[in-house]
């Protein structure tokens, strides 16, 4: 038997156990003491552990090592299966539709010392078919090591130190230049070093490593020492209101290759940033902004970008509507044949970064998203938008995912490049399952539409079972 079918029969037969195990319990938010994060290490399943209530399943949530509760294990895993079809990718100028179907395992477990120090071990196996021209290095994967990592913490006084060294998934905190990956099948991971500070309204964090290149074979992903990733951040949450925050970052990615229109070969880019984020009763915002400097090649590299969502919730209103606007500015190239490349490089984005379609990519660009969600029953939120996106300047391209040129600039043309609308609704059944489904057309325009573009169409169907 192969291996990519093993890995998709044991994807379902788990797929197929959790489903069982969490419909048959059917737990509401109350119930549950240690809910599935997004980034699973944040679970936080002390309280099961010191508990002699937790039965079943339950228990496997903490798993209690001594009699005090004060060293626990806590295991987990999670199972997705997605239905993606692309209609015409890159707006019919290259690439055929398709259907993809993947599926998606983790298993994880978490062990805690009664002196703090941890070691967290997370397994993965992805299948990915129906994909075309073929599946990517990132949707498809025999069981490995999606994450393995030590924590060593220090405390003196009032000043906590945490010490992470492994393989590790990074959050930022909703920086917009480092993503999950989650649009794809496997998720995005660093082998790295990493020291986070933190002392009253104070939390510091500095880390550096190597991305980490998938394989389709077991127990064969490893570090890509070709690509290096280091970066440092400083955030302040003000005494008198512990929903601002105000962070200062530095980024710093070196990478063998990049491409832009006017540059190609080995890039160092450093990225200085700060990013604001205000969440009140009826009001939220994110204000993120950046400057660039580096190389590609022999070429010199200046850039900037600038992103925000800004949300408006009417206290008392039915199906509890926000309205919101987001918007983004990554420049672009303003000169050809010259000696500076001017394309804001988004570093590790999601692949959908726009709306759920992987069609449109970050870069040369300048976007408007007024959008709407509702929660018309409990669990259940639907949201619906358009993102109008146009090209900043006319001697730059348009640029596709994973970031290369998909229509040159020439110094000609419009400015209006294409058009992305939404819909999609997302109901959590209980704490541990989730449906998704997505749809968003996409109209070229302008400078898409004179290139011989056409509209693009994108589904998506979505089952995740956590446990």
């Amino acid at each position: 038997m192969s291996e990519g079918r093993l890995t998709r029969r044991l994807a379902v037969g788990i797929g197929i156990a959790l489903f069982g195990t969490l419909g048959a319990c059917s737990l509401s938010a109350a119930d549950l003491a240690c809910p599935p994060r997004p980034f699973r290490w944040q679970d936080d399943c002390s309280s099961i552990a010191r508990s002699d209530a937790a039965l079943g399943w339950r228990r496997l949530r903490g798993i209690p090592l001594a009699a005090d509760g004060s060293s626990w294990l806590t295991l987990g895993g999670e199972y997705r299966f997605r239905i993606e079809t692309l209609d015409e990718p890159s707006f019919g100028l290259r690439g055929e539709t398709y259907t993809a179907r993947d599926h998606r395992w983790f298993a994880h477990a978490d062990l805690h010392n009664a002196a703090g120090v941890r070691l967290f071990v997370q397994l993965s196996a992805a299948a990915d078919s129906g994909r075309k021209p073929a599946s990517r290095s990132f949707d498809q994967s025999a069981v490995d090591f999606a994450q393995v990592f030590a924590d060593l913490p220090f405390r003196i006084g009032d000043n906590r130190l945490l010490l992470r060294l492994g393989r590790q998934e990074l959050d930022l905190h909703g920086n917009r230049l480092v993503s999950t990956r989650e649009a794809a099948n496997l998720r995005r991971a660093f082998d790295m070093a990493l020291a986070s500070f933190s002392r009253g309204h104070v939390n510091a964090l500095a880390f550096v490593g190597h991305t980490v290149h998938n394989s389709v074979g077991a127990f064969d992903d490893r570090a890509d020492h070709g690509e290096r990733f280091a970066g440092a951040s400083f955030e302040l949450v003000p005494g008198s209101s512990s929903t601002d925050a105000f962070t200062l970052f530095f980024l710093d990615r070196e990478r063998p290759r990049a491409v832009f229109q006017d540059a190609v070969g080995a890039e160092r880019r450093r990225t200085y940033g700060i990013r604001f984020t205000r969440t009140l009763p009826e009001w939220d915002l994110a204000l993120q902004a950046a400057f660039q400097r580096g190389n590609v090649g022999a070429k010199r590299a200046q850039a900037r970008g600038l992103a925000g969502d800004v949300g408006y919730r009417p206290a008392h209103w039915a199906l509890r509507p926000r309205f919101g606007v987001s918007f983004g500015y990554a420049s672009g190239d303003r000169m050809a044949h010259d000696d500076a490349v001017g394309t804001f490089d988004v570093l590790y984005p999601n692949l959908g970064y726009f709306t759920d379609a992987p069609v449109f990519y970050p870069g040369n660009t300048a976007d408007i998203q007024p959008n709407l969600s509702a929660s018309p029953a409990a669990g259940l939120t639907v949201q619906t938008g358009c993102d109008f996106i146009r090209r900043l300047e006319t001697t730059d391209a348009v640029y596709e995912p994973p970031g290369i040129p998909l229509v040159r600039g020439d110094g000609t043309g419009s400015h209006a490049a294409a058009t992305l609308c939404f819909g999609k609704a997302t109901w959590r059944l209980t704490p541990n399952v989730e449906l998704t489904g997505a749809y968003v057309h996409a109209q070229p325009e302008g400078v898409l539409r004179d290139a011989g573009g056409t509209a693009t169409d994108y589904w998506l169907a979505l089952l995740s079972l956590k446990l």
